[in-house]
């Protein structure tokens, strides 16, 4: 038996979660190898189905459904690898706005150059964030579960209960109420978000406003995890039952042809910059579409 405690580990974002042992830095099977493009491909088809089908995610909350996905919105968005616009049945406008950055392993460390750009355009989204119109919210996707997303989601999770920054590092850095583990990446999230503020202009921030920064951001923040790619797909095979009632011949065959045009589609879509609703999501999969679907 392997007794590492993942609390006496130097670097615990190297802790592989659960499994007792430290990893190599930079040897995750998703950091290795090519396919970036894919997964962020995948990540879209999840949501253009969500349009397709008429439903709704876990990340949205009760009640929304996408009525709207948006590929590459920078510089209007700082978070911008996609864009979810989300309304209640009842409503005749988007109410959320769902800003997603999609990284397939990220390693939530200073020292990675990923991440200080990730987290600074977190940052900046808070700081641009809207007064009025719909309500602003953040989203990190990653291939999977993964210790530093799992970690980063707890947060996440603890900021939302809390009315205030003061309240919420008072909460997580009280011994003994959160896992050490858990106080290690907040630490690590303060000094990127102090990282980002520099880098956006403010040179010599205060500990209130980088507390103030790091709050907000997680308390606007919704980490997912979806299972798209090898050795575990089964998100994306659920992707393509969800698929069969609006699909050419309501049956597997039909839903997985569907889902590969919706990869096509993911495709064309990104580098021209596409903000896709219904409408023109059934024009472009008209062929693949049951009759009752196209109309």
């Amino acid at each position: 038996m392997n007794d590492t405690n993942p609390e006496q580990v130097s670097d615990p974002e190297e802790y592989a979660a659960g499994s007792g042992v430290v990893a190599a830095a930079g040897m995750s099977p998703y950091a290795t190898g090519g396919g970036g493009v894919t997964f962020e491909r995948r990540v879209a088809v999840q949501y253009l189905a969500h349009l397709l089908v008429g439903d709704g995610a876990s990340e949205l909350g009760d009640d929304f459904q996408v009525v709207r996905v948006a590929f590459q919105q920078a510089p209007g968005q700082p978070v911008d690898d996609l864009v979810v616009s989300a309304a209640r049945r009842w409503e005749l406008q988007p109410s959320l706005e769902l800003a997603l950055g999609v990284r397939r392993s990220p390693r939530l460390v200073l020292s990675d150059e990923s991440t200080r750009k990730l987290i600074r355009q977190f940052v900046s989204a808070v700081i641009k964030a809207p007064t009025e119109g719909p309500e602003s919210r953040l989203g990190l996707v990653v291939a999977g579960p993964q210790p530093h997303a799992e970690q980063l989601a707890r947060l996440a999770d603890l900021a939302t209960a809390q009315m205030d920054a003061t309240g919420f590092f008072d909460l997580v850095r009280t011994p003994g109420r959160v896992n050490s583990v858990i106080r290690k990446r907040l630490d690590q999230l303060e000094e990127l978000v102090q990282r980002a503020l520099h880098d956006l202009g403010v040179t010599e921030a205060e500990t209130s406003l980088v507390q103030q920064r790091v709050w907000q951001v997680l308390a606007r923040l919704t980490v997912c995890m979806p299972r798209l790619e090898s050795p575990d797909e089964t998100d994306w095979a659920g992707l393509k039952n969800s698929l069969i009632p609006v699909a050419r011949g309501s049956d597997l065959t039909g839903a997985s042809q569907l889902r590969d045009r919706l990869v096509e589609l993911a495709s064309a879509y990104s580098p021209k910059s596409a903000r896709v609703d219904l409408a023109l999501l059934r024009r472009d999969a008209h062929a693949a579409l049951a009759s009752t679907t196209r109309r």
